[in-house]
């Protein structure tokens, strides 16, 4: 049923993808959190979660992750601590920060860790473009 589900969204060419990308949502703020990993784990991704930047760092590196979502604003490590953390370890796996503060505050960092940016409230649709956009890449390069 799931691979139906992803076929309709999708398309034949993409669902394979969806099946495969193991993903790690990280954000401090529960709901948000659970809405966005259980919704993607629908969608056909391996989807664990951490409710802050140490929790997640820890699960990071046990595991292995195809892209990392992770809030901007969390206590303690933040979101860009957070990539920079993860970007030492190989792979260089693409993180994407969710954040209410805009695109320009978190690239103003001039963070090199962080690969995209997607500004709240956002679309469950516009998360998926992103990380169908970034396994793109990662697959092309």
């Amino acid at each position: 049923m799931l691979r139906n589900f992803a076929r309709t969204i999708y398309g034949r060419r993409n669902w394979r993808w969806r099946l495969s990308d193991n993903i790690l949502v990280v954000d401090d703020n529960n709901f948000l959190r659970i809405i966005v990993s259980k919704t993607l784990s629908r969608l056909g991704y391996e989807v664990l979660s951490a409710d802050s930047g140490e929790n997640g760092l820890s699960i990071f590196l046990k595991n292995k992750f195809d892209i990392v979502l992770s809030d901007y604003e969390m206590p303690g490590m933040d979101g860009v601590a957070f990539a920079c953390s993860i970007k030492k370890s190989p792979p260089r796996t693409p993180v994407v920060i969710m954040t209410g503060a805009g695109r320009e505050t978190v690239f103003s960092r001039e963070s090199p860790a962080v690969d995209e940016v997607i500004s709240k409230p956002f679309t469950l649709a516009e998360i998926d473009e992103t990380i169908q956009h970034l396994s793109g890449k990662a697959l092309s390069a």
